[in-house]
């Protein structure tokens, strides 16, 4: 069983994805848009895709010319019913692929914020052991709308869809539950000018991570199990 991965940068942002579905004897098979590897036409042989996160804008197929391939393959996954996930960037590819409008460069979110899960969220298979409250992580600025048709599973205060599904296997967050410090930290280091941007981080990112990392790992694996169980 073979989860096909995007991934838009040169490191692997799997995380506690990876992990977990290595834990689940799944396979991955990893698409590098910066190598502009090329993108599979067709879901044949795959168990779901991943689409993880990523700095670049969703519309921007100008810079990364591979994105007009990941939208159809995005809708062939869809219609065939095969299990896909976005994440923050997928998410948006997502939303994208089902012509929904996106907003570019909001206001920053960045770190471990509240995450509630809506009333169809708290029933939802694959979301449905989300805490009243969860804190996850964020980073980003760029948003999208819901889009037709999809169910609203996750909301936060600054940007409200932080989670949506689309028919019975198509999902995506904003928040990036994958994370470990590590992660993180990798990121991170891509931005000398973090202080700038999130005042004060050093001190405050390590409480928070503390704080909510243990809950949001464990969140990450029983959410992948979750989604894997769609499988048909």
């Amino acid at each position: 069983m073979t989860v096909l991965v995007i991934e838009h940068h040169e490191e692997g942002s799997l995380g506690v994805v990876g992990d977990t579905l290595r834990d689940c004897g799944i396979d991955t098979q990893i698409v590098w848009g910066y190598r502009n590897d090329p993108v599979p036409d067709s879901p044949n042989g795959y168990t779901g895709m991943i689409l993880l996160g990523g700095a670049m804008s969703a519309l921007d197929d100008e810079k990364h010319p591979y994105f007009p391939s990941l939208i159809q393959l995005i809708r062939r996954f869809a219609d065939e019913d095969k299990p896909l996930l976005g994440i923050c960037h997928g998410a948006q590819m997502i939303a994208r692929a089902f012509d929904a409008e996106l907003t570019l460069g909001g206001p920053l979110e960045f770190g471990f914020h509240d995450i509630a899960p809506t009333e169809a969220g708290t029933e939802d298979p694959v979301l449905g052991h989300m805490k009243p409250v969860q804190g996850l992580f964020e980073w980003h600025t760029d948003h999208y709308a819901l889009p037709e048709d999809a169910v609203q599973l996750a909301s936060g205060r600054d940007y409200p869809n932080q989670g949506y599904r689309i028919g019975r296997a198509t999902y995506a967050t904003q928040f990036h539950f994958e994370v470990d410090r590590p992660l993180v930290d990798s990121w991170i280091a891509h931005y000398m000018d973090a202080d700038d941007w999130a005042p004060g981080y050093k001190e405050w990112l390590p409480r928070q991570f503390d704080q909510h990392l243990e809950a949001s790992q464990s969140f990450c694996r029983e959410m992948i199990r979750r989604w894997l169980d769609l499988r048909k």
